[in-house]
């Protein structure tokens, strides 16, 4: 017969709670829910890194703090580079920074 003392449970009739998920930002190493960072992905077959609003983009995602100095860190000091595992060549850092200014302002006011 099995023993179920190691195991916990909740009281029957009780759903345990859930915490979200929580990422890491690549820039400031700050721990946050999932949903208030801002994901950059680098596709699988390799290309050129993109912002994922929806989190479900294929390939290798690294996190951002939707502020001005973590993106300018992730970015400038090759924070995002290292984290995405590719290099990140003028035209796409400017390119990649328009567009997490963008990201930034819509998780800022509360987007998905």
């Amino acid at each position: 017969m099995p023993s179920s003392a190691g195991r916990r449970s909740a009281p029957i009739g009780i759903e345990p709670v859930r915490r979200p998920p929580e990422r890491t930002c690549v820039a400031c190493r700050a721990t946050r829910p999932k949903r208030e960072l801002v994901r950059v992905v680098r596709p699988p077959a390799g290309g050129v890194p993109t912002v994922d609003l929806r989190g479900k983009a294929p390939g290798r995602g690294a996190y951002l703090c939707p502020d001005e100095a973590c993106l300018t860190k992730g970015i400038g000091r090759g924070a995002l580079r290292a984290a995405l595992r590719t290099d990140i060549d003028d035209a796409t850092r400017e390119a990649l920074a328009a567009e997490l200014r963008q990201a930034a302002q819509t998780r800022r006011k509360g987007g998905s």
